[in-house]
């Protein structure tokens, strides 16, 4: 085998070294935000669903009670909005504590698959993107 033969043969096997790499890379990545949920707390989300207690509340009960068009639209600012028919509220917001702030009272939430949680006082409200 030549030099020349020997280089390029040394040069495809380096290249398909770093193409392996980059593909577990890949794979890792693709792993690691399908665990964590990989949902991001910004963007609008809609009420899905609710539940008091262990009871589901339908979607059906939601619009009959004026619920149905509830959103919530987070911004990337710490800054949302949550629209509820013709009213709209603004609150703050905290990622790192995953908490919400309007008009002086706090709420926890939490992001489970592609679900927004949201629990107060036994009351359960789940939006969706």
């Amino acid at each position: 085998m030549s030099e020349e033969q020997a280089a390029k043969k040394n040069t495809g096997l380096i290249a398909g070294i770093i193409g392996g790499v980059v593909a577990v890379i890949a794979i890792i990545v693709v792993v690691i935000v399908a665990v964590s949920g990989g949902t991001s707390i910004e963007g609008k989300w809609s009420i899905a669903g609710a539940k008091e207690g262990d009871k589901e509340v339908s979607m059906e009960v939601l619009k009959s009670i004026g619920m149905g068009e509830y959103t919530i639209e987070f911004k990337g600012d710490g800054k949302g909005v949550m629209k509820y028919g013709e009213e709209e509220k603004e609150f703050t917001y905290d990622k790192d504590k995953k908490t919400m702030t309007a008009d002086g009272d706090t709420i926890e939430y939490k992001i489970d698959g592609k679900q927004l949680i949201l629990d107060s006082d036994g009351f359960t409200m789940i939006y969706e993107k």
